[in-house]
């Protein structure tokens, strides 16, 4: 079994729409990742399915990071209605994250009626305190007409501050207002391609993707070789997939960078090669790409290409779970126990059962191929059960030598 994500271009879709409520607030990033690592832990309910106790928060900064904690599921289950209560009482207390993210909730109905007057009147207590997301949030109001008149000069006013506070996504804005707007080659034709493939003419969005991706078009070559890879209207190929994996992610396409990696990683349609497979995450996660981010925490746990190294594991892990990507989050807290190890796949839990007792520490070793790995993995097991024999051996000899003593002393007969 694979733990390795796959991106998928459209296949993906409602994933990575769930996923900009968390990816648009640049700050709200780093909240999650300071929240799970600094202050969700001292409530207990930790890990889940553990019981959870109500917490008895003291700060505004704790309720707001509760919040997040049932926004997300790190308790039993995620609790919308719970998260906006949190996030409530952190807001009355003027805590300007918490009063962005409560009006991200009335904006989207979450654990709250939907209700936009009330989310615009959240942003707008945030943005006072100079909330950059909350001042983006209010820039898009402004721009699209969503609850307020139409106010350009308002926006792109707004989205100035915003983006001198911080947002990426006003600065993004910004950038493509300033740049003129020229068609791309190919773009028509993957507009339709994309037509196609969202009712599941698989074969005839393929046609059009590869006219799109044969003129240079980055997004069409992601699309091409995904439909390889998977078989998707054009014969499964993995060599072909990597062939425009390839032409996508020299262009910088981060999706297909990911993709390309964990091909590397499994030999499919190129020569097994980890070194490669974690210089693919590498541009991929640099580019903030949730799932390039957690690919390169697995390639630091498991030494894949790189040093194994169990904090920079972690650090990209909370990397991708503050982006919403929860089994980053879950891998993450798991490593931030010494005692903890997690197999690559089932394999290695397979023929390595019981190695967990003994790699208790980064043993600061690289693997180019997953043979190197698993070489590395018998060794260290066979090395553990020599340790344990003789540990036997001397625990014998000892309680022979025991009894010995006691028969010498106390002068009766028999074998020890």
């Amino acid at each position: 079994m694979k733990s390795v994500a796959r991106w998928a271009p459209f296949v993906l879709l409602c994933t990575l729409l769930q996923l900009t409520a968390y990816s648009s607030w640049a700050g709200l990033n780093e909240d999650i990742a300071y929240c799970e690592s600094k202050v969700i832990p001292r409530f207990g309910g930790w890990s889940p399915g553990r019981a959870y106790s109500p917490p008895t928060p003291k700060t505004p900064e704790e309720y707001y990071c509760l919040g997040i904690a049932h926004w997300r599921g790190l308790f039993e289950t995620k609790d919308l209605a719970k998260a906006a209560d949190w996030f409530r009482r952190a807001a009355d207390q003027n805590h300007p994250g918490a009063q962005g993210i409560l009006g991200y909730f009335y904006s989207m109905g979450y654990g709250v009626r939907k209700d936009q007057a009330e989310a615009i009147a959240w942003w707008r207590k945030a943005a006072a305190q100079g909330h950059a997301d909350s001042l983006n949030a209010l820039a898009v109001v402004y721009d699209n007409g969503q609850g307020l008149p139409v106010d350009r000069n308002e926006a792109m006013k707004l989205y100035r501050m915003a983006a001198e506070r911080g947002s990426k996504e006003a600065k993004q804005t910004l950038a493509a207002r300033q740049q003129p707007q020229r068609p791309s080659a190919g773009q028509q034709e993957f507009d339709e391609g994309v037509k196609l493939y969202k009712t599941k003419q698989y074969a005839a969005a393929a046609k059009l993707f590869m006219r799109a991706a044969e003129m240079g078009h980055a997004r069409a070559q992601l699309q091409v070789g995904y439909q390889y890879n998977y078989g998707e209207g054009l014969p499964r190929s993995n060599s072909d997939a990597a062939k425009w994996y390839l032409k996508a992610a020299t262009q910088g396409n981060s999706t297909a960078q990911g993709n390309l990696g964990n091909l590397y990683e499994n030999g499919e349609g190129v020569p097994e090669n980890w070194v490669e497979a974690a210089k693919w995450w590498r541009k991929s996660a640099e580019q903030d790409d949730p799932l390039g981010q957690f690919a390169l925490g697995r390639a630091y746990e498991f030494g894949i290409g790189v040093v194994q190294n169990r904090r920079e594991a972690i650090a990209w892990y909370l990397k991708a779970g503050g982006q919403g990507h929860n089994q980053a989050s879950r891998a993450a807290r798991h490593l931030q126990s010494p005692d903890n190890l997690q197999f690559r796949n089932e394999e290695e839990r397979v023929r390595i059962g019981g190695l967990a007792l003994v790699w208790r520490a980064d043993p600061g070793v690289m693997f180019r191929n997953s043979s190197e790995r698993m070489a590395w993995l018998m060794a260290t097991r066979q090395r553990y059960d020599r340790e344990q024999e003789a540990l036997r051996r001397e625990q014998a000899a000892r309680e022979k030598k025991e009894c010995e003593d006691r028969r010498a002393r106390e002068g009766w007969s028999g074998t020890c």
